[in-house]
């Protein structure tokens, strides 16, 4: 079926484009101007946001949001959610206790193309001035940064 539809598109374009030749480089622009770069969403500046992101939401006890950031959430069970939930929103009640953040900063981050990964290091300030540097491993799905 889908040859046929491919045989039928084919037989209707090419006579305007000149021929096998023109048909070629009409796919290969087509193909082109659809796909979106990856250099827009794959950034030291995009990670560095969606890292600073979804401390944030762990921080202000958005544990549902921050558990949705998480690598492969989506094949996550109800329960495994509802768990992972109940362990962040006490993170976050430990975080409050202390005073709570007052800022989250990317200080630096490193992108591995390969297998399209990065770690975040972030700048964690509570509110009795202290500061706190932590690593948060990051994994590019579908478009969109997530934590690992």
């Amino acid at each position: 079926m889908t040859e046929k539809i491919f045989q039928s598109i084919k037989a209707f374009i090419l006579p305007f484009l000149g021929g096998a030749r023109g048909g070629f480089f009409l796919f290969i622009f087509l193909l082109m101007a659809c796909e979106k770069p990856v250099q827009e969403t794959f950034s030291h500046e995009s990670v560095q946001q969606a890292a600073q992101h979804y401390y944030m939401l762990l921080i202000q006890g958005e544990a549902r949001q921050f558990v949705e950031g998480m690598s492969n959430a989506e094949t996550f069970t109800e329960d495994y959610k509802e768990q992972m939930q109940n362990v962040i929103a006490q993170a976050a009640k430990g975080i409050a206790k202390k005073g709570g953040v007052v800022r989250v900063e990317a200080l630096s981050d490193t992108l591995y193309v390969a297998d399209s990964t990065a770690y975040v290091f972030l700048d964690l300030v509570f509110a009795d001035s202290i500061h706190e540097q932590i690593g948060l491993p990051m994994v590019f799905q579908k478009g969109v940064w997530r934590m690992k």
